[in-house]
């Protein structure tokens, strides 16, 4: 991929059009290869140049303007869309999204609003061109911290890769992803279900949580009873679409064995197990281990994390643990219970607390193991590395 983003503007509303090019123009490292008003130029631009992305006004009449994204997105599928309006309702959104859009971007436009979604259309659709891999983190007993390391794991990963992490909660009824990042999310799982029809990733990506911190998550239903809407088939989709956009996908699992958990992993590349030195966490642990080999999973995809490990209880070390479970401790995260107790109450990530943290620190190399290296399986070219939103902005 070259150093510019080739983009294009449909738009049907001269009136619009200085304000649309003045800020498509305003974004460094995108070239605006020309504005077009009909299907049939858009067509005629599409076949001769070297498009990457294409904006799409939807004002004042957005019916005609879905009717030519839902045909540009079958035709040209390597393309990104993006939408623009003033609209701001659910059903404004989702109809571009269903139509084929990646974002959706409302006026009047931020620029920040607008190379936050261009920078996650180029890194998920025009950069990545690696496999991804499922993480699913469960604890062998309830408090063993399972959630805390599966946020921190998944923004380790993300800032290792320098690509978005995906995220999901997927303890629907007590999920703490959300608390764990002092995040308010807009849409949550309930809203999947709710959609109705086909699954996609636009839709997908408009229910997601973008984080600063090169996290997206799913977020678990804000009301309890809204997650018996949730069915196996629809997160075994969930899990399927994240992994055909994100590199890396982390699932935080509920303790918990039933039809959506086995769904989740089904599809694991790598099965984390937390337990912590106390026995009966042991024991639940090797009851967990054993029970996903009964189910077929393959010893090598399951992995077993030590968390508050503390040498010098002298009671009981790792070295029990793997005797217990005739298996190698995969990675052991030190006790510091208040420092961590701190990060979740505050909301934010241990990094962000303390970057020099040994907990910090056992979860940074944990996620070096998990990634095989200091970066992506494949490496990009140097320019695709970079900060594509910082490169956005820049001048």
């Amino acid at each position: 991929m070259s150093n510019l983003l080739h983009v294009c503007l449909y738009n049907t509303d001269p009136e619009s059009s200085r304000i649309l090019t003045d800020q498509i123009r305003s974004l460094n490292f995108v070239r605006l290869a020309g504005e077009v008003a009909t299907p049939d130029a858009l067509a005629k631009m599409l076949q001769e140049g070297s498009i990457n992305l294409v904006f799409f006004h939807l004002d004042p009449n957005p019916g005609p303007v879905l009717d030519v994204i839902d045909q540009v997105s079958t035709r040209y599928a390597e393309l990104a869309l993006v939408a623009i309006s003033h609209e701001t309702g659910p059903e404004a959104i989702l109809g571009p999204m269903r139509a084929g859009c990646d974002q959706y971007v409302c006026e009047p436009i931020d620029p920040v609003d607008l190379a936050n979604a261009v920078a996650r259309v180029a890194s998920r659709r025009l950069l990545s061109n690696t496999k991804s891999r499922c993480i699913c983190v469960i604890g062998a007993s309830g408090g063993a911290g399972a959630t805390s390391i599966a946020c921190n794991l998944a923004l380790e990963i993300g800032n290792l890769s320098e690509r978005e992490c995906a995220l999901v909660d997927l303890d629907l009824q007590f999920g703490d992803v959300a608390v764990n990042f002092d995040a308010d999310p807009k849409y949550n799982f309930h809203d999947l279900a709710e959609t109705g029809g086909d699954l996609d990733r636009s839709i997908l990506a408009s229910t997601l949580t973008s984080l600063p911190c090169k996290v997206s998550f799913l977020a678990r239903p804000e009301i309890i009873e809204q997650n018996q809407s949730i069915s196996p088939e629809l997160v075994h989709r969930v899990i399927e679409l994240l992994m055909a956009s994100y590199e890396n996908v982390v699932i935080d699992l509920p303790g918990e064995f039933e039809p959506r958990t086995v769904a989740a992993l089904g599809q694991a590349d790598m099965i984390l197990i937390v337990c912590q030195l106390l026995v009966p966490s042991i024991r639940n642990c090797k009851r967990l281990y054993d029970a996903l080999v009964r189910m077929g999973v393959p010893d090598e995809r399951i992995e077993i994390v030590v968390n508050r490990a503390d040498s010098r209880s002298g009671r009981i070390s790792e070295k029990d643990v793997e005797e217990a479970l005739k298996k190698p401790v995969y990675a052991s995260v030190p006790n510091d219970y208040q420092f961590v107790a701190r990060s979740i109450d505050l909301g934010r990530p241990i990094a962000a607390l303390d970057q020099n943290n040994p907990v910090r620190a056992a979860i940074r190399k944990m996620a070096r193991k998990v990634t095989g290296g200091h970066g992506p399986k494949t490496v990009p070219p140097d320019e695709a590395r970079k900060s594509f939103l910082s490169r956005l902005l820049s001048k």
